[in-house]
């Protein structure tokens, strides 16, 4: 059985279409908000997806005071990122935070998805 939405960024694209779909009554400036922010979110997952598979691979070694930096400037970056739309260009606040929040549903029905199944009671 082909199933087209395994992956998180399939999930995420998925959920925000239809934010994207959800902000066209509200018209074009709430579209391309939604759309601002999903697209500095989609970007995000993939560095965290990114960052996370770089951690795995170093988790035998003790974790540098470099390895911080570089997560630290990364969530930096993503703040940034998020000012800068939300000072530089025309978005609306509440439908650019519609658009950076998409990721959150995404995760939690990426994780029921995929977590193993509990345990009965009295198996181990």
């Amino acid at each position: 059985m082909n199933r087209p939405l395994q992956s998180i960024h399939a999930k995420n694209a998925f959920i925000l279409a239809l934010a994207l779909l959800g902000a066209m009554p509200y018209g074009v400036p709430a579209v391309w908000s939604v759309a601002a922010g999903g697209g500095i979110q989609v970007v995000n997952l993939r560095g965290l997806e990114r960052a996370v598979a770089w951690l795995v691979s170093l988790a035998p070694r003790r974790p540098t005071a470099f390895l911080q930096v570089v997560l630290a400037a990364r969530f930096v970056a993503v703040l940034a990122a998020a000012g800068v739309a939300l000072w530089a260009l025309p978005v609306e606040p509440i439908a650019f935070a519609v658009g950076l929040s998409t990721v959150v549903p995404a995760v939690i029905w990426h994780g029921l998805a995929t977590a193993p199944a509990a345990p009965e009671e009295g198996e181990l």
